[in-house]
């Protein structure tokens, strides 16, 4: 018993550890991004830079031991989306060749992306015709109190959704992620994920949650100056399942599977 305590802690450890270090992370390349792509761009180019994050933890295997060890810690920023795509494209490469890799990205992409976005769109339209109650957002932390934050928001985001994940039961992953990334553009109707933008920055905005937010917000913004930036953002997901089918594919050819 005293064994599996300590596992468990040191799993949780590691879990606000890892999901704050991806948090600064993403804090630090969306910093730098801002002054070069403007601040609309700057979170989906943050997240089409953690894609090539995922190529080189995946193709060594990098990311697949450090996520056994973490858990949602490596899952729910979205670099852990890309890595995830991989892991269905290995395993519907097992059984069916390429083709059934892509038969196994198609139905993660599915489930979690289409159906959450569904979700977030739905959301997003209510937010456009609808005002609701929100709470009120503090103003953004700047740098460099903005990166020691981050950390502490990312990190703690990955903790609660560990501890919430443990407490349900363990459901099936694909399921948990449908739900954490709908719950983040239901959430954002009532302000409660701009806090935590406004408190995380980038550090929050490339977790899962935050990237429901993103899909809300851009269908809002849709109904009043166009559809583009909700194309960037489906855009986005594309390109990290793009990311993710590079790092199966070269992962096989490094471990010698292909």
């Amino acid at each position: 018993m005293a064994r599996k305590a300590d596992a468990k802690g040191r799993l949780y450890a590691l879990n606000f550890l890892v999901g704050g270090m991806y948090g600064v992370i993403g804090q630090l390349i969306g910093v730098a991004l801002e002054p070069v792509v403007g601040a609309a761009f700057a979170a989906p180019m943050t997240l089409v830079c953690l894609g090539v994050l995922a190529v080189c933890l995946y193709t060594p295997g990098i990311h697949q031991r450090l996520a056994a060890v973490s858990g949602f810690g490596s899952i729910l920023p979205f670099n852990g989306f890309a890595c995830g795509i991989a892991d269905a494209f290995q395993a519907g490469y097992a059984e069916g060749g390429f083709a059934g890799g892509m038969r196994g990205v198609g139905k993660l992409f599915f489930h979690v992306i289409v159906l959450s976005s569904i979700v977030n769109m739905l959301a997003g339209a209510l937010a456009a015709f609808v005002a609701l109650p929100m709470v009120p957002a503090p103003a953004a932390v700047p740098m460099p109190a903005a990166i020691a934050c981050g950390f502490a928001v990312a990190g703690l985001v990955c903790l609660v959704w560990q501890a919430l994940y443990d407490a349900v039961g363990q459901p099936k992953m694909p399921d948990f992620l449908l739900f954490s990334q709908s719950l983040g553009g239901i959430l954002s109707l009532f302000g409660i994920t701009d806090v935590l933008g406004a408190l995380g920055g980038y550090s929050f905005k490339i977790l899962i949650l935050g990237a429901g937010q993103a899909v809300e917000a851009t269908t809002a913004l849709a109904f009043q100056q166009g559809p583009l930036m909700l194309l960037v953002t489906w855009g986005t997901f594309f390109a990290l399942a793009f990311f993710g089918i590079v790092s199966a594919l070269l992962n096989l050819k490094v471990t010698g599977r292909k």
